[in-house]
């Protein structure tokens, strides 16, 4: 007798083909690939990327779509509510739901809310929202959301998912102690292109800023730190990401304005996954000062195009320079930045390649560790929270 695949369903408010949302898209689509052959999954998401429509046929919305090994249903407005929610639950049958984001309301808040006195196991991911940069934007509505969250003793009915020792400490604190957290780091896509050899002239260097372009990413802060590197080096900065806000956006542009001669800075737009690699081929270095992030996709993506990061000290990834992965700078240490750019400018081709290889060693190790498979898979095997 074959065994059943168990039924996992996700809840998402993007999915592929959006890009434009980043991390929460490449964290589902790579569960999804490094998982289908395991569990037998659903997806239920959105038909919009960040402020547009996805461009799906008529026919694709609100009904399951087939994919290579597993399901997606894209729901239009009309359908992203209680109602409808209530239906695609009642007709179908599942054992575990995974909710890919803690503040979401139509996403997370109200399947949730009709699933609480379900018998089936609930996982929910914070994504970095409970750190303290991330709380720190529009604070009033995430409080507000925690109070609710606690109030209605959701935070009781959940395995909480924990990426590093960092965020399982962010949960503790603000759900308490007794909850079940798993630790599992996010996986990443499996790559199988091979290093190419970087060109690198002496005193200069080719940055890039790689996310959505809002407050918490701090394009602000990385641009600031630009106006300040000595007039003996030449830096190119390449922007690439949505504007999700435009109003920080017009702040930055007004910073861009300022830039000296030997600073040149160039907006080239969202890029789709699938593109990078080639655009990264020409590009040294990660420059990324973010305000927090609970993984960090396009820290890892970097590295996997042999591409050291200077970031800040408000992620999982730390000690950067003892591994020659980069740096990780505390936020409010000044000139901190300015500095680990001059030295990146300062090196040679070949001291910067090594940096450069040791980053592609490092993701593909990272990338292929059996044991984050298990961790993953993990998640959705245990008990019932009820």
């Amino acid at each position: 007798m074959i065994n059943e695949k168990l039924k996992l369903w996700i809840f998402v408010d993007w999915y592929l083909p959006a890009y434009k949302a980043g991390g929460p898209i490449q964290s589902i689509s790579n569960l999804v690939n490094r998982l289908k052959d395991e569990f037998d999954i659903s997806i239920i998401t959105s038909n919009t990327d960040l402020e547009e429509t996805l461009n799906l046929k008529t026919k694709d919305v609100n009904v399951w779509v087939y994919k290579n090994g597993y399901r997606v249903m894209y729901l239009d407005a009309n359908h992203q509510n209680q109602s409808f929610f209530k239906k695609i639950l009642s007709e179908n049958s599942f054992d575990v739901v995974y909710f890919n984001s803690l503040f979401s309301v139509k996403y997370t808040l109200l399947p949730f809310w009709l699933l609480r006195n379900k018998p089936i196991k609930r996982v929910l991911a914070t994504r970095g929202m409970l750190g303290k940069g991330a709380l720190a934007i529009k604070p009033l509505k995430k409080i507000l959301f925690l109070k609710l969250f606690r109030f209605m003793g959701l935070h009781k009915k959940v395995v909480w998912h924990a990426t590093a020792e960092s965020e399982k400490n962010e949960i503790i604190e603000h759900f308490g102690i007794r909850r079940r957290i798993l630790l599992a780091p996010n996986l990443s896509s499996i790559r199988t292109d091979a290093l190419i050899e970087k060109k690198k002239n002496a005193n200069q260097i080719h940055l890039f800023y790689l996310s959505r372009i809002a407050i918490k990413k701090n394009l602000f802060g990385a641009l600031e730190a630009l106006l300040k590197i000595k007039p003996e080096f030449k830096v190119r900065y390449s922007i690439i990401g949505p504007i999700e806000d435009k109003m920080y956006w017009e702040k930055c542009l007004k910073l861009i304005d300022k830039m000296p001669e030997h600073i040149s800075v160039n907006y080239l737009g969202a890029v789709p996954n699938h593109k990078l690699s080639e655009l990264l081929k020409t590009e040294h270095v990660l420059f990324l000062p973010t305000y927090g992030e609970n993984f960090g996709h396009v820290i890892m993506e970097s590295w996997q195009n042999g591409c050291p990061v200077i970031i800040s000290d408000q992620t999982p990834w730390l000690n950067l320079e003892l591994k020659e992965l980069g740096y990780d700078v505390p936020l409010e240490k000044e000139n901190g930045f300015v500095k680990v750019i001059e030295k990146f400018c300062e090196m040679s081709e070949l001291e910067y390649n090594k940096w450069s290889n040791r980053s592609y060693i490092y993701a593909n190790e990272f990338i292929e560790n059996p044991e984050l498979i298990e961790q993953n898979k993990a998640l959705f095997l245990n008990e019932n929270i009820k």
